[in-house]
């Protein structure tokens, strides 16, 4: 039996918003308990204008840290884990004494399953994100295409 309590971890872990504060909601008025198998939130009727009034300001402090990949030179592309667009620029600049790049937001890279190359270690960046202790955190470089991260020297 998966839990509400399950349900509850896997949506703050992967930064599900909407299923984080549906599930909250529903606690908070008494409609499931945590033990509560997770099947039982498919017969509740959630208040979808409160839901969203909880997403907008954001009480559970979801997705606060997202991924951030800068452009450098010869088709390598560097991975920071931040809060901020400038957190993670300053960072780089710290780090490695180049002038700043281009920079997008790419949590749709979180679920992409990575190879450490120091580590051999395979897993997603959401699974990463869990060890990682302090923020803005350098993740790695990785060349444009491939799904392996190295630690570059200056980290």
């Amino acid at each position: 039996m998966i839990t509400v309590k399950d349900m509850l971890e896997y949506a703050f872990e992967i930064d599900l918003s909407h299923l984080a504060h549906s599930i909250y909601w529903a606690l908070m008025t008494n409609q499931i308990t945590l033990q509560d198998d997770s099947e039982k939130l498919k017969g509740i009727e959630f208040d979808e204008a409160e839901v969203q009034r909880m997403m907008e300001q954001n009480i559970l402090d979801i997705g606060k840290v997202k991924l951030f990949v800068m452009d450098t030179e010869n088709d390598w592309y560097v991975f920071y884990l931040a809060e901020h667009s400038l957190d993670a620029y300053r960072l780089h600049e710290e780090l490695f004494r180049q002038n700043q790049h281009k920079i997008t937001r790419a949590d749709r890279l979180m679920i992409n399953s990575m190879t450490f190359a120091d580590t051999g270690v395979e897993e997603s960046l959401y699974d990463h994100k869990k060890d990682v202790l302090m923020y803005p955190a350098y993740v790695g470089h990785a060349k444009a295409g491939e799904r392996i991260l190295y630690r570059m020297v200056g980290a």
